[in-house]
């Protein structure tokens, strides 16, 4: 008979609930659904051995959303927090294109 473990297995395992929040915050992006992107990269925050990537996208949804709501100087610095994160792990990290969600903000910040 086989023992029980002690501890409690997480499904899906943290490092997949990561990549999906990834991927589910880069579409959120792509539309500019700026708020639910950084619910989405937060909820993603606690299972990440690596939360840098999810930092700089959180950064990148926070410019988006400053952008929208007119404040540009909050809207540039959160962009220049972004593109600081994010830069270790350009151009594509977990088949999310950064360099593109970085110019799609980046245009929307300018419109």
């Amino acid at each position: 008979m086989e023992e029980e473990s002690d501890e409690l297995e997480i499904w899906p395992p943290p490092e997949a609930q990561v990549r999906s929040a990834l991927w589910r915050a880069e579409g959120h992006i792509e539309r500019g659904e700026y708020v639910q992107a950084a619910r989405t990269l937060d909820e993603a925050l606690r299972h990440a051995s690596d939360p840098g990537v999810l930092r700089g996208l959180r950064h990148l949804a926070a410019a988006g959303y400053r952008a929208r709501e007119g404040d540009e100087m909050r809207a540039r610095r959160q962009l220049d927090h972004a593109r600081r994160r994010l830069a270790p792990y350009f151009p594509v990290y977990e088949e999310v294109e950064l360099d593109s969600l970085i110019e799609l903000v980046a245009a929307d910040l300018e419109s």
